[in-house]
C-alpha cells in the first residue's frame, strides 16, 4: 500500500473512529438529525476517483450567488486583469517586481537598477489599486467567438454540447499575459446547452454548417486562486449565446 492510500485509509479510520465516539458520548434521550443518519460514509472508492474529489473540493469554495444582475458582472479580455484578479484572491504576497515586468514595458525594457527601481516605487501603488478593484469585482464575464463552439445538434436530448464545457480541466489564457489563467470548478454542469425549440435549433443548426462567428459570454463568480499554477477558479454562474447579429439564441 503507497503512502497516498495508507495516510487516507489512517483519516478514514480516524474520522469513523471519533463517529462511534461522539455516537456513544450522546445522552441517551438525544436522537441524531435525521439527515446525519443518511449521509454518505466515505470511503477508499471515493478517494480514487478523480471526479468525485474534484467535486469534494469545489463544493468546500465559496459560492456565487445566483441572484447577482448580469449588470453586475465585468468583462474579462485581458491577462492583466487576470493577474490582479488572482493576487487578489490569493493570500500571498505580491511579486512586485514580477508583475511590473510584465505589465510595464518601461520597466521590462530597462536593465538599469535605478530607473527599475523608480519606475516600480511610481507603479506599485497602481498595482495596489488595480487589485483591490479586481478582488472587489469577483463576477466576470468571459467572452468567446467562433464558428466552431457547439457540436451539432442532438435530437434526442434536444441540446447542443459547449465544446469548451466537456472538462472541468480545461483553461483560458490571453496572449499579453499568458503566465496567469483562468479555471472552472463546474464547466460540465452547463456541457449540453438545451434548446428545445426547433426553429432556434435550425437557426443555430445553419450557423454552425456554415461556421458562421456565434458569440458566447460565460458568467463566472472567482472562487479561489491556485498558487500551484497561478490559476483563477470561476464558479460558472450563466451561459449565454448570441447569432452574429446579436441576438440571444440560448441559454443555460
Amino acid at each position: 500500500m503507497n503512502r497516498m492510500l495508507r495516510n487516507a485509509t489512517l483519516i478514514l479510520c480516524n474520522t469513523a473512529l471519533l463517529a462511534d465516539l461522539a455516537a456513544c458520548s450522546k445522552p441517551a434521550d438525544t436522537a441524531a438529525p435525521a439527515a446525519d443518519a443518511a449521509a454518505p460514509k466515505p470511503s477508499l472508492q471515493d478517494l480514487q476517483n478523480p471526479k468525485a474529489v474534484q467535486q469534494a473540493v469545489a463544493s468546500t469554495l465559496p459560492q456565487g450567488d445566483k441572484a447577482t444582475p448580469l449588470t453586475s458582472y465585468r468583462k474579462i479580455d485581458s491577462g492583466h486583469q487576470v493577474m490582479f484578479l488572482y493576487y487578489g484572491m490569493s493570500s500571498l504576497p505580491v511579486p512586485y517586481e514580477d508583475v511590473a515586468q510584465i505589465y510595464s514595458a518601461e520597466y521590462s525594457r530597462t536593465s538599469d537598477g535605478f530607473q527599475r527601481k523608480d519606475i516600480l516605487k511610481a507603479l506599485q501603488p497602481r498595482i495596489d489599486q488595480e487589485i483591490e478593484r479586481a478582488k472587489a469585482g469577483r463576477y466576470v464575464i468571459l467572452e468567446s467567438r467562433d464558428g466552431a463552439l457547439l457540436e451539432r445538434y442532438n435530437f434526442e436530448k434536444k441540446t447542443f454540447t459547449i465544446k469548451d464545457m466537456t472538462s472541468n480541466d480545461r483553461y483560458t489564457y490571453f496572449h499579453d499575459n499568458s503566465q496567469y489563467t483562468l479555471g472552472q470548478s463546474n464547466a460540465t454542469d452547463f456541457a449540453n446547452l438545451p434548446v428545445p425549440d426547433e426553429t432556434k435549433a435550425r437557426a443555430i443548426e445553419g450557423y454552425l454548417s456554415k461556421y458562421a462567428q456565434l458569440r458566447m459570454e460565460v458568467y463566472g463568480f472567482a472562487q479561489d486562486a491556485d498558487p500551484s499554477n497561478r490559476r483563477v477558479k470561476l464558479q460558472v454562474m450563466k451561459v449565454r449565446l448570441y447569432s452574429p447579429s446579436n441576438e440571444l439564441l440560448a441559454e443555460i
